[in-house]
């Protein structure tokens, strides 16, 4: 087994690892710095974000755009200095072009993903910071100078150790389960669960929707209280919910105990939906054809069937309180959420080591010296829309700046 010693071992090569190992270089020219990492190459996961178009940051992401128990307090520290717009301007100097769309979200100018990873790897290669991929690490050991890092082939000795090693979201086809790691360190952590994922929904309605659309308000509702409500296209699958606005529900949907409810026409008042079916029920035979130009064919017999109602069935033979019902469901479709651990369709992972672990001005360990831990292996995920690679290119910066 090799034997060797580093200034700095990075273990993991995603986006807050790389930005990390560039930072650290650009600050300790003269010192190694090592990028471990588990996958065949380093940012798989940043080549499908933004539908391959990599959403690297959002300019307006604050503390309201993350969560995790003392994610605010963090993140108002860290976006003092490392805010979207110190990213952007770092991003500018290793030659990257990028435009805002009218949402917020930043893309590449070639609208490539593969542009954010190709900077960050040029500026790896300028440092001369070397990268190890197919390494899986099997333990980590503190020692009176360091860290002990121990692969099956290697024995490596660092003064200054990073974790980046992600979460265990598998939507890139890269997941990482840190936990034990974190704990031979003595950190402790909070449960893991997938976010900006589908919901598990109980529906016997699903099935007969899969594949459609549909405009919404979506609100996770607990013990009768609103936890979020999100506008936006609701895609309806075989057993989920799934849909940007679901996706900014999920962190705490995926955790079961409570329900979603959807508003199909938000932008109407009960009262205006109940004389829109009253007129319509009025002036249409049969009522399979009351939501003709309303909804989509499936979700029209899908309501209907929710109320009890038999599309074949007459309008003139609806009672009023059936009509009154059927809004009910149009203002307030209600499906109730399954806890998921199925982290395959996840983009990030919610949970972590706990944000109370690390100084919030450095990143560094409060248990141990320099040691480090940045991005999803933290107890902190975003909003969808680029808020998390914000994060994980600004805790990058912030701990590669500090080592």
């Amino acid at each position: 087994m090799k034997k060797r010693n580093v200034y700095a071992a990075i273990i993991g090569g995603g986006a807050a690892g790389l930005m990390c190992a560039i930072r650290a270089a650009e600050n300790h020219p003269d010192q190694a710095i090592v990028i471990l990492e588990k996958a065949d190459r380093v940012g798989k996961k940043i080549l499908v974000t933004g539908n391959g178009r990599c959403n690297l940051s959002h300019i307006g992401a604050n503390a309201n755009s993350y969560h995790g128990d003392g994610s605010g307090d963090l993140i108002n520290i860290l976006f003092k200095k490392y805010n979207p717009d110190a990213v952007l301007s770092y991003f500018r100097t290793l030659g990257l072009l990028t435009h805002t769309d009218s949402e917020g979200r930043v893309y590449p100018l070639s609208n490539q993903a593969s542009s954010v990873l190709d900077v960050l790897r040029m500026r790896n290669s300028q440092l001369d910071i070397e990268t190890i991929c197919n390494t899986d690490i099997s333990r980590i050991q503190k020692t009176a100078e360091g860290y002990e890092i121990i692969t099956p082939e290697l024995r490596l000795f660092a003064k200054k150790l990073v974790i980046a090693a992600g979460g265990k979201a598998d939507y890139a086809g890269r997941n990482s389960d840190s936990r034990e790691l974190m704990r031979s360190l003595g950190l402790s952590m909070t449960k893991l669960s997938p976010s900006l994922s589908p919901v598990k929904v109980k529906s016997e309605h699903l099935k007969s929707l899969k594949g459609i659309r549909a405009s919404a308000e979506a609100s996770l509702i607990r013990d009768k209280r609103i936890i979020k409500s999100e506008r936006g296209e609701v895609q309806f699958t075989d057993g989920a919910l799934s849909g940007i606005c679901i996706f900014d529900l999920s962190r705490y949907a995926n955790l079961g105990g409570c329900e979603i409810h959807l508003n199909l026409l938000p932008d109407f008042s009960y009262e205006q939906v109940e004389r829109e079916l009253i007129n319509r029920f009025k002036h249409n035979a049969s009522c399979g054809e009351v939501f003709t130009g309303m909804f989509h064919k499936n979700i029209g017999l899908a309501l209907l069937k929710s109320c009890g109602i038999k599309p074949s069935s007459f309008c003139k033979d609806i009672s009023e309180k059936e009509i009154k019902a059927l809004c009910r469901h149009i203002t307030d479709w209600r499906f109730v959420c399954e806890e998921s651990r199925d982290f395959k369709k996840a983009q990030v992972t919610a949970g972590g080591v706990r944000l109370s672990e690390i100084d919030p001005h450095t990143f560094e360990s409060n248990r141990h010296r320099g040691l480090y831990i940045i991005g999803e292996t933290l107890d902190i995920d975003g909003d969808c829309g680029g808020y998390n690679l914000q994060f994980a290119f600004a805790s990058g910066m912030c701990a590669g700046d500090h080592l």
